[in-house]
């Protein structure tokens, strides 16, 4: 049994998906205690996952010696895994902190906070997988319970139409995604990650063909699931129709779990047959990343708008991996966490905005420096973080993003064309971003003083402090723990 502890983290999620339900009816359906008792068990995933993760003090261990090690080479512990299963756990965190005020009258809260349990294991399941079919696994585990919180509010045609969406996208991606796994295994007869990788590069010249059919596969499924284009469809709709907190959970977390699969799969099993996708993977990086900007300019749903800025983020990102080098991947792992943190901080404005009555249209936003100083200001650092201004958090994600890519130039000469496809991306983003900002600043509300609830504002600040202190402040402690997670994978 010697270091099944260090599993702690998700055993404690799965008693929660069991417990939650389970005491709301041992105590004759006591809505309030179950929801609150779920997110206590995701809080208490979280430190557990602290004490597994970076505990030398205690356990007289290194820091390396303390975030290692493998069950059966299928299920592995290190600094990327759980660099990244803290961030989900934090977002689910932040999403039942934000889920109590917007979903008190609903019915069925026990089971929404049961759901964001369930999905919170998945993603952490992704994040240590060494296995195809374990990958896979976690990712599905996690779909199907974002299905279900999607279409949460089924009397809600807008929600019940963007979770039919969801599920029918979703499962055609799963089917894609699963197909290039069956091919991957027919031509290595192995699903661990780093076996896969040594076999391929034997059998690179005799199985090219085979090869890109299946990379070709992987990267329809697990383009949905990061929302690239054009696998970018759903989204916006998904986006606009979800519950806001779901939402934030989906722009957030989600999003993330996709990124994480890619990482494993192209960087670990793939990267000996690099160059079989490495082409590919950059078109689809500036096609994403200029779409996603180009149609946001247009939308007046700010639910849309953040979908399609969403988009455009994924194609940043996607610029790492042809790069792949330590350094760039190191980028593309803070820019993915930070954006996290960007894009829930905005999304849980938004849902401030939304519950006060005030709507989801850009104008809704129109004089929020006087209703609420603190809510106008945390909005303006998330957007200004999006576009990459200097000083907040996303500047520095998205300035060393493009410099190490640029740097990779050196050796791959075409990665020029992504950094400057991604400087004038940034550029034309500050356009639509600007809009929001100025209708938060340069026009007066339409209607009475509105107030909004102490989670909104507490998470709202929360973020505001991330990106504008938190992240400058740390930059080289952050930085060197991505680069450690990136290390991992390469």
């Amino acid at each position: 049994m010697e270091g099944y502890w260090l599993l702690t983290p998700e055993i404690i999620l799965l008693i929660g998906a069991m417990v939650t339900p389970g005491l709301y009816f041992i105590t004759n359906k006591n809505t309030q205690l179950s929801t609150y008792l779920g997110t206590v068990f995701l809080m208490l995933s979280f430190f557990a996952l602290w004490f597994t993760w970076s505990p030398p003090s205690i356990m007289g261990l290194t820091v390396h010696e303390a975030i290692s090690y493998s069950f059966y080479e299928g299920y592995e512990l290190d600094t990327f895994s759980q660099l990244f299963k803290a961030l989900f756990v934090l977002i689910s965190i932040a999403t039942a902190i934000l889920s109590f005020t917007y979903i008190k009258e609903d019915e069925h809260q026990v089971e929404y906070f049961t759901l964001l349990i369930t999905a919170t294991l998945g993603m952490m399941v992704v994040a240590s997988s060494a296995n195809l079919i374990l990958l896979f696994i976690g990712i599905e585990l996690s779909a199907f319970s974002s299905y279900a919180l999607v279409a949460f509010r089924k009397k809600d045609d807008l929600s019940t139409e963007a979770g039919t969406k969801y599920v029918l996208i979703g499962a055609f991606s799963s089917a894609m995604m699963l197909y290039g796994i069956s091919l991957i295994y027919a031509i290595s007869g192995s699903l661990n990650l780093e076996e896969i990788n040594a076999i391929m590069e034997s059998k690179a010249s005799d199985f090219s063909t085979h090869i890109f059919i299946s990379i070709l596969f992987i990267i329809t499924g697990l383009g949905f699931k990061i929302s690239a284009v054009p696998f970018h469809s759903w989204a916006p709709d998904v986006y606009q129709g979800a519950p806001t907190p779901i939402t934030m959970f989906l722009a957030a977390g989600s999003k993330a779990v996709g990124f994480v699969a890619l990482f494993k799969i192209f960087l670990v099993a793939l990267s000996s047959v690099s160059v079989e996708w490495e082409i590919m993977m950059g078109i689809l990086a500036i096609v994403t990343m200029t779409l996603g900007n180009v149609v946001a300019i247009s939308q007046d749903d700010i639910g849309r708008m953040l979908a399609y800025s969403s988009i455009a983020q994924a194609g940043y990102i996607l610029m790492a991996l042809p790069a792949m080098t330590e350094p760039a991947v190191a980028g593309a792992i803070a820019h993915t966490i930070v954006h996290a943190v960007m894009k829930g901080g905005a999304f849980v404005i938004v849902a401030a905005v939304g519950m006060r009555g005030l709507g989801y249209s850009v104008d809704s936003f129109k004089g929020l420096h006087k209703r609420s100083p603190i809510m106008a200001f945390s909005m303006t650092i998330c957007l200004l973080a999006l576009v990459g201004m200097p000083p907040v958090g996303g500047f520095f994600t998205k300035f060393f993003l493009f410099y190490y890519v640029y740097q990779a130039s050196t050796v791959k000469s075409w990665l020029l064309i992504l950094v400057v496809a991604g400087i004038l991306n940034s550029a034309i983003s500050l356009y639509y971003y600007l809009r929001v900002i100025r209708n938060m600043y340069l026009f007066d509300p339409e209607d009475s003083e509105v107030q909004f609830p102490d989670s909104t504002k507490f998470l709202a600040i929360i973020a505001m402090v991330t990106l504008l202190i938190v992240v400058p402040l740390y930059w080289n402690d952050f930085f060197q723990i991505c680069e450690y997670a990136a290390s991992r994978i390469l």
